[in-house]
């Protein structure tokens, strides 16, 4: 009886439909791989290996910022702005508490991310501190299947001081 049951269970399971991926001709393991090029771009402070990520554009939503509006920026101002920090914390290092890990039907790949470092460098005319920085975040990467960049993301996250008081900075400067 447990054989026809066991039978039973496998011919079903070899007749189910396959849940067809919108992504198919992008492997998981690919779309992977540039999520995790992006994080070792930071890591070496390649501003040509972050870029070569994105396409033209990409749309940011950073739902713990002051805007959390979704928005869509070239992406030499998202390398530029991720320059602009690396240079603030030049011993920076992102580690990974979880992923990168593609969805089994969607081409979002999410990583839970930490970085530590210290606020050695100045960036954007805001002198150092030497305050150690320890944040962590998550962060969803919409992958375009076919041309193989992220398009999109959606990061939720900690900010450092020099993020906070860059914020400040640009606040009073736009009421002056």
């Amino acid at each position: 009886m447990v054989f026809l049951h066991s039978i039973f269970l496998f011919l079903v399971f070899v007749s189910m439909p396959r849940v067809a991926r919108s992504w198919s001709s992008t492997s998981p393991n690919r779309m992977e791989s540039l999520v995790r090029q992006y994080f070792e771009g930071v890591n070496q402070q390649d501003p040509e290996m972050i870029r070569r990520c994105f396409g033209e554009t990409a749309t940011i939503w950073d739902v713990c910022g002051i805007n959390s509006s979704r928005r869509t920026v070239k992406a030499k101002d998202l390398v530029d702005r991720c320059m602009d920090f690396v240079t603030a914390h030049p011993d920076c290092v992102v580690k990974f508490h979880y992923g990168p890990e593609c969805g089994r039907t969607s081409g979002w790949v999410v990583a839970h991310w930490y970085e530590t470092g210290t606020w050695t460098g100045e960036s954007c005319g805001l002198v150092p501190t030497n305050e150690h920085m320890a944040v962590e975040g998550q962060t969803r990467f919409l992958v375009d299947e076919t041309e193989l960049k992220i398009k999109e993301f959606v990061v939720t996250r900690t900010y450092t001081d020099w993020e906070k008081t860059l914020l400040e900075k640009q606040q009073n400067d736009s009421q002056t």
